[in-house]
């Protein structure tokens, strides 16, 4: 046996003025729920700011005026903890100065002495070789990267007089030589 429902298939749909009815109900009672967020908020400001202004005050002025002693003992936990962070900054000042101090000499000698923070100088990559692609008697040649060199030029200028030296030191032995005994 098969049964057919007989309810219609497609919904019937409210008609437009009940739609716009509910719909205006929700936003008004979306923001009646704003508003009372908005009315705790104004009031949670206004005691924050009440608080503020009692902290500048101290015990005995409170006292005087007839605050309650939870804002009594409030400004004095809030007077302890400034006068705390005060001492904190007083006292980790000079070490920092220090710190920048010492940075900043080290910094100054490594660049008279020429030399090269650590940092840099394992920061640079180190190229080994490049395969060019090209083989001579079956061996792979590779590109290698450029050599700085540094000399000071009195080094060089001795080195090369040396060389002479020793060049002039063995042409007179092969003149001594090439000469016949007497």
């Amino acid at each position: 046996m098969n049964a057919y429902s007989s309810q219609p298939s497609v919904l019937l749909s409210r008609p437009l003025a009940e739609r716009v009815v509910s719909e205006v109900g929700k936003a008004l009672r979306a923001a009646g729920a704003v508003l009372a967020l908005w009315r705790i908020h104004r009031a949670r400001s206004r005691d924050m700011r009440a608080a503020d202004a009692i902290t500048d005050m101290n015990e005995h002025m409170l006292r005087d005026i007839g605050a309650t002693d939870r804002l009594i003992s409030h400004a004095a936990a809030r007077r302890d903890a400034d006068h705390r962070r005060l001492i904190s900054v007083q006292l980790s000042t000079p070490l920092v100065v220090v710190a920048l101090i010492a940075t900043v000499a080290l910094g100054a000698a490594a660049e008279a002495a020429d030399l090269q923070p650590v940092s840099k100088v394992f920061a640079k990559k180190q190229v080994v070789g490049v395969f060019t692609g090209d083989y001579v008697n079956g061996t792979p040649v590779y590109r290698l990267p450029p050599v700085i060199v540094v000399a000071h030029r009195e080094v060089q200028r001795a080195r090369l007089e040396r060389e002479k030296q020793l060049t002039r030191a063995e042409q007179a032995r092969a003149k001594a030589a090439a000469r016949p005994p007497a």
